[in-house]
């Protein structure tokens, strides 16, 4: 991970960063245990966070223990907190973790919505 956030320009540094680069690609496709990916969540750079986003949402379609976890965890909720291109790879990654969960979970999720529900709360006239 050091080496792929590294800045060095010499030919070795280029050619272990694109091996490292190769490598870690390799480890997050493999992994299944998706607590051990959880901290990248948080930590990893955009062009790590796609891989480790894409592995979330190959494993979670088919595991709801995982699914659990993952909204118990705060790992739904970060993934709300990420800002994708619309036309990249990762914002399709997020939008198949998304699809695993009903819209109201991923709704309370999301960045401003308590400020929403503040709001209604604000507008709402009792019925007395």
């Amino acid at each position: 991970m050091r080496i792929l956030l590294g800045k060095g320009k010499s030919e070795t540094y280029r050619l272990k960063f694109q091996k490292a680069k190769r490598s870690l690609k390799n480890i997050l496709q493999k992994c299944t245990h998706l607590p051990a990916l959880e901290p990248l969540l948080h930590d990893a750079p955009p062009n790590i966070l796609k891989h480790v986003v894409g592995q979330f949402a190959k494993v979670l379609p088919h595991d709801s223990k995982a699914r659990r976890v993952f909204v118990t965890t705060g790992g739904l909720k970060k993934v709300q907190e990420i800002k994708a291109d619309p036309a990249s790879a990762l914002h399709e990654h997020i939008t198949t973790i998304n699809s695993c969960y009903p819209e109201e979970i991923v709704r309370y999720y999301s960045p401003g919505y308590s400020e929403q529900l503040l709001e209604r709360v604000e507008q709402y006239q009792p019925v007395i």
